[in-house]
C-alpha cells in the first residue's frame, strides 16, 4: 500500500500541471460568463457554458495518461526499471487521471448548479430534475473516459513494443492498427452475433427531460428511456481484458 501511495503521489507531481490550468480554466470561463450573463440578460447562458465544459471533460483522462506516458517515454529505462508490476505502474496512472478528472468535473458542476440556481430567467427549461440529468452526464463523461483511457494505454504500449522492431513505421502500424479495430466493432454490432452478446437486459431508465407542447397539432412527453445492460457488460470485459493484455506487454514486451 505504502508503494501504491507513492506512485500516485509520483503520478501527481507528473501531470500536476495539467490540473491546475484545467481548473484554472474552469474558474475563469465560468465566473466570466456568469458576470457577461447578468449583464446581457441571457437566460441560463453559464448553465449552457457549463454543460459544455462539462462535456469537454470526455477527453480528459485520454489527454491526462498522454502527456503522463510521454513523459515515461523519454526515460522509459527509469520507469520500467521500477520493481512494481505494469498492473501497478498502469493502473497507478489511471486512477490518478480519474482523480484529477473528478476534480476537476466536480468544480463545473458545483459552479453550473450554482448558476442554474441563481441566474434569473422567466424562461423554464424542459428538465424535470437537473439532478437526473447531472448523473447522466456525468455517467457518460466517465464511462468514455475509462474507456478512452484504457485504449490509449494500449496503444501506446504496443507502440513502444513495436518502435523496437521497425522504429519509424510503428505509429503508421498502430495508426491501421486503430482503423482496423473501430471498424471491426462497428462490423460485430451490427451482426447478430452482436446483437446476442450486447442486446439484452433492457431496462427503463427515468429521463430528466419532459417535452410537452399543448397545442393541438403537437403533443409529446417522455418518462423513460430504454438501456441494454448487456452492452455495458460486454464493454466493462473488453476493457478489462485490454487492460490485462497492455500490462503483460508492458510488462514483458517493451524494451529500453
Amino acid at each position: 500500500m505504502k508503494n501504491w501511495s507513492g506512485l500516485l503521489r509520483k503520478e501527481f507531481r507528473v501531470t500536476r500541471t495539467l490540473l491546475l490550468g484545467a481548473m484554472a480554466f474552469d474558474l475563469l470561463v465560468m465566473v466570466g460568463f456568469f458576470l457577461a450573463s447578468a449583464r446581457w440578460e441571457f437566460p441560463y447562458l453559464t448553465t449552457i457554458i457549463g454543460g459544455v465544459l462539462a462535456f469537454m471533460h470526455v477527453f480528459f483522462l485520454p489527454l491526462y495518461l498522454l502527456i503522463s506516458l510521454n513523459s515515461e517515454g523519454s526515460k522509459l529505462h527509469l520507469w520500467l526499471h521500477n520493481p512494481q508490476s505494469g498492473t501497478r505502474l498502469l493502473g497507478a496512472k489511471i486512477m490518478n487521471g480519474l482523480l484529477a478528472l473528478s476534480v476537476s468535473l466536480g468544480v463545473v458542476s458545483v459552479l453550473t448548479l450554482v448558476a442554474y440556481y441563481t441566474e434569473p430567467s422567466d424562461l423554464q427549461l424542459p428538465i424535470d430534475n437537473v439532478w437526473l440529468l447531472g448523473f447522466y452526464i456525468l455517467a457518460v463523461i466517465l464511462a468514455a473516459n475509462i474507456s478512452m483511457g484504457v485504449w490509449l494505454t494500449f496503444y501506446w504500449t504496443f507502440y513502444q513494443v513495436l518502435k523496437t522492431y521497425i522504429r519509424r513505421w510503428a505509429l503508421l502500424l498502430v495508426l491501421m492498427l486503430i482503423g482496423l479495430i473501430s471498424w471491426f466493432g462497428g462490423w460485430f454490432s451490427g451482426t447478430r452475433l452482436g446483437e446476442v452478446v450486447m442486446e439484452w437486459g433492457y431496462v427503463q431508465f427515468p429521463t430528466a427531460f419532459s417535452m410537452e407542447f399543448s397545442q393541438q397539432e403537437f403533443d409529446f412527453s417522455t418518462s423513460t428511456v430504454p438501456f441494454p445492460i448487456g452492452s455495458v457488460i460486454f464493454d466493462a470485459i473488453i476493457l478489462v481484458v485490454i487492460f490485462f493484455i497492455t500490462c503483460w506487454l508492458l510488462d514483458r514486451k517493451v524494451e529500453v
